[in-house]
């Protein structure tokens, strides 16, 4: 980014800040939340004064694996947001169990980015509507009082803002200092870049595998580019929420990666952490807003990227509001939230979660194979396509004798 960029922002003096909010919000984190929330809030009310603070430099580089559901691109679409960077087309997804793999077909499911790439283009299009992005901006410490929020960076800025917007992820400084609880869902992932093999799925796939069965969570393969390479993303994900704890994420891509015939000792490993979506978890505070994995996304397959984009078209109006009627308690935002489809989405995601990784796991891993019609249920809303009653009433049908069935066999 520019200097102009980082800079030209209007503040007045130290004084005048402390009288007058020189802002209305600050948004800390430049990711796909903070910036479409930004953008979304500035689509409802234009004038809105909004600055973005990053604490690395684009283009900086994110781990993740990069799968974005096509409905988060629906979203930006209709901001009329278009997307500078390359992306490989998703029209399947496949589902390892047992013995068996289970390949789900749809036209247009998402695409698969590389971040360094995606948040940029992000930030682009947000500085081209007259967004103030400001990156290499790290925050250092927050004041929350009853007129407003003071926002302190190690740049030595202070700015001063009717609310603040917490999108800068899991271990985020707006979590830390404004009092929210750790959280009890995490996840702990590896992720690298490798060659193609023979028994890869098509470019075409991403593929999530659930046979390491000492793994408390499953591996993945993503087709990418890299430097305009076509390779495979692939990583494992392993969660850290209290229960019985397996193999390490370190330990079992190394087993994932040999039976494929691949060294880990040949590539640069990478690791993050995510946060899961918790009902019942505070997600605000007076001023104070979380969206994105600062608030939480879905634990059970790691999905981030098309939720925090959701969350971002959810804050848009509400903040919007916020700002018009000059009421920042915030109270009603986990129940906004729950009533969108982002809600309804992490909620049932949650649910599986708990079913899958409880104590009936063989016997849902024995259901999967039998469920196509709720598999593809399920697709659809990551693609974020119309989903008909009758077809839910079909998965839903399938669901309960494939589970009747498995009720005999016990």
């Amino acid at each position: 980014m520019t200097e102009t960029d980082r800079t030209a922002l209007p503040f007045g003096s130290a004084a005048g800040r402390a009288q007058v909010p020189a802002i209305d919000l600050v948004i800390v984190g430049g990711g796909p939340a903070g910036l479409t929330t930004a953008l979304h809030v500035h689509a409802v009310a234009p004038h809105a004064r909004i600055v973005v603070l990053e604490a690395e430099t684009y283009p900086r580089e994110k781990i993740c694996a990069g799968g974005i559901g096509a409905r988060g691109l629906t979203i930006l679409g209709e901001l009329g947001v278009e997307l500078d960077c390359p992306m490989v087309n998703i029209d399947a997804l496949a589902v390892r169990v047992g013995n068996e793999t289970i390949v789900t077909r749809e036209r247009d499911l998402g695409v698969v980015v590389r971040r360094i790439e995606f948040d940029h283009s992000l930030a682009r299009a947000a500085i081209g509507r007259g967004i103030a992005v400001r990156d290499g901006c790290a925050v250092t410490a927050i004041t929350i009082d009853d007129a407003g929020a003071t926002v302190e960076t190690a740049l030595g800025d202070a700015y001063r803002a009717r609310a603040i917007v917490g999108a800068d992820g899991v271990a985020g400084i707006v979590r830390r200092a404004c009092g929210f609880p750790r959280g009890a869902l995490r996840a702990q992932v590896i992720e690298l870049d490798t060659e193609m093999v023979a028994i890869d799925q098509p470019r075409d796939t991403l593929a999530f595998d659930f046979t390491l069965r000492d793994l408390r969570g499953y591996a993945w393969d993503f087709p990418t580019f890299v430097a305009g390479e076509a390779k495979m993303c692939r990583g494992t994900y392993a969660l850290l929420d209290g229960g019985e704890r397996g193999a390490t994420p370190r330990a079992a891509i190394e087993r994932y990666l040999a039976a494929r015939g691949l060294d880990v000792a040949s590539y640069r490993l990478k690791q993050f952490a995510e946060r899961g979506f918790e009902p019942g978890a505070a997600i605000s505070a007076p001023r104070v807003l979380l969206v994105g994995e600062a608030a939480g996304i879905d634990i059970a397959t790691g999905e981030g990227i098309a939720q925090a984009i959701e969350y971002g078209k959810a804050a848009g109006g509400y903040l919007a509001r916020a700002l018009e009627r000059d009421d920042f308690g915030f109270a009603n935002w986990r129940d906004y939230i729950e009533r969108r489809h982002v809600g309804w989405q992490l909620r049932i995601r949650h649910a599986c979660y708990r079913a899958f990784y409880g104590a009936h796991r063989n016997a849902v891993e024995r259901l999967m194979p039998r469920i196509g019609k709720l598999f593809r249920v399920g697709v659809q809303d990551f693609a974020g396509k119309p989903l008909s009653k009758l077809a839910i009433a079909h998965g839903a049908g399938q669901f309960l004798a494939a589970l009747a069935l498995e009720g005999m066999r016990a």
